[in-house]
């Protein structure tokens, strides 16, 4: 039986599971990174811990100083839950509409957060999907400027940072150990995009004929296609930009709609006993798409973003 000193150390080295019955028919394999295991249920558990340790390494976060972030849940929770651990204060601007925001704010302030509710109006209708980077837009002008305003707060930036690359080059080389190196295609709902570009790097370095496929909500009001520019400011661009800017990284980004991602979220919830979040499901659905044109024993990877347990009680695609 494993032990660990501090509960930080259960992040990551989550297992790879072969999907069976939302499968049937096609002739190669799809398999879930399951990182709803994590210990906030979601990955951004690993991008939160990078970003605040390499913050205080490099002396931009020191004791005393407050945790700021704008978060549609995922990363919010995750910074909630490891900021207050390490004795910061930690404050967060939720961003994402209704129900599901309520939900969220509930788990963040649950892990000793202030937690501050924006709702902007132009995404109060989540029946189209939801795009983070889009959403986040109000939050990130608000700590842009306590950042300015303030010596002693630390914006994590989870848009533009490094370390949430680094974080999920660590998710692509687990990938590539579980399965031998063999990857025909890897699919990633497009958040930050740092899920994407980090697992996207490490796979092509091994194999650059590894197709890798983004995945958004038709509520996206910005094109994502790569190679062609993403809008770049203090609040918005940074790794997606970079990412679809990329010569050979990303091959393709496509749209699944929010009806297809909710049905597929609840397949996997009873036919495969895999509790993860409306952004899983989406995977899944492109995950099928291009398993649709591959052989027997070919090899589809994708990642179970977050955990089912923060859409109990409204179902939407947001990344």
């Amino acid at each position: 039986m494993k032990t660990v000193d501090s509960v930080l150390q259960l992040i990551g080295n989550t297992p790879l599971v072969k999907l069976n019955k939302v499968t049937s028919g096609l002739e190669a394999e799809i398999w879930v990174k399951s990182e709803y295991l994590n210990p906030t249920g979601s990955i951004k558990d690993r991008v939160a811990l990078r970003m605040i340790e390499d913050a205080e390494r490099l002396g931009q976060l020191k004791p005393g100083y407050t945790i700021l972030e704008s978060s549609t849940g995922n990363t919010g929770t995750s910074l909630s839950f490891i900021g207050t651990l390490k004795g910061y204060k930690v404050v967060i601007y939720e961003t994402t509409p209704g129900k599901m925001g309520q939900e969220k704010k509930n788990l963040m302030m649950g892990y000793g957060a202030e937690v501050r509710t924006i709702s902007p109006a132009e995404y109060e209708d989540l029946r189209r999907g939801v795009p983070g980077a889009e959403i986040e837009l109000p939050g990130r002008r608000i700590c842009l400027a306590l950042e300015k305003k303030n010596s002693d707060v630390w914006w994590a930036r989870q848009f533009a940072n490094p370390s949430n690359v680094e974080a999920q080059r660590d998710t692509g080389r687990e990938i590539l150990g579980q399965t031998g190196g063999e990857v025909e295609a890897f699919v990633a709902s497009i958040g930050t995009g740092g899920t994407l570009m980090g697992v996207a790097e490490v796979l092509k370095e091994k194999n650059s004929k590894t197709r890798v496929v983004g995945a958004i909500p038709p509520g996206s009001k910005k094109e994502m296609k790569p190679g062609r520019p993403y809008p770049v400011s203090e609040i918005e661009g940074g790794i997606i930009a970079e990412m679809l800017m990329k010569p050979g990284l990303i091959d393709e980004v496509v749209t699944i709609t929010d009806e297809e991602a909710v049905e597929m979220t609840e397949r996997l919830w009873r036919e495969e006993g895999v509790f993860a979040g409306v952004s899983s499901g989406a995977n899944v659905v492109a995950a099928i798409r291009i398993a649709e044109e591959l052989d027997r024993g070919q090899r589809v990877v994708t990642v179970m973003h977050d955990s089912g347990d923060r859409y109990l009680t409204t179902k939407h695609y947001v990344t």
